[in-house]
Parts: C-alpha cells; structure tokens; sequence
C-alpha cells in the first residue's frame, strides 16, 4: 500500500468516527422525529373540536 492509499484510508476512518461521535445517530433521529409527529398527531386528535368535526365528516 503506498503512502497515499494509508493517508487516504486513514482520513475515511476518522471522518466516519467523527460522524458517529455526534450528538444522535442518523437513526435516534429518525425516531425522535417519529415519536414526536406521534406525540402532535395524538395531542391534536384528542381534543374535542377536532374528535367532532371528524366525527361529523365520517358519520
């Protein structure tokens, strides 16, 4: 391996660790945004208005 290829690899593998290093995973993310668009839609569909108007759309 020349010394270019070992520069090379090495800089991949720090720019990869560095990016798992951070705050939340691309995954913990995904589910952050999942739990809380949960969270909206059940706050939203539990209030009164909004349960009557869909009730008065359905039946």
């Amino acid at each position: 391996m020349s010394k270019l290829d070992q520069i090379i690899a090495n800089n991949a593998r720090a720019t990869q660790s560095r990016r798992k290093s951070g705050l939340l995973s691309q995954r913990a993310r995904v589910l952050l945004l999942t739990l809380t668009c949960m969270l909206l839609a059940f706050v939203f569909f539990t209030q009164p208005q909004v349960r009557s108007a869909i009730e008065t759309l359905i039946g």
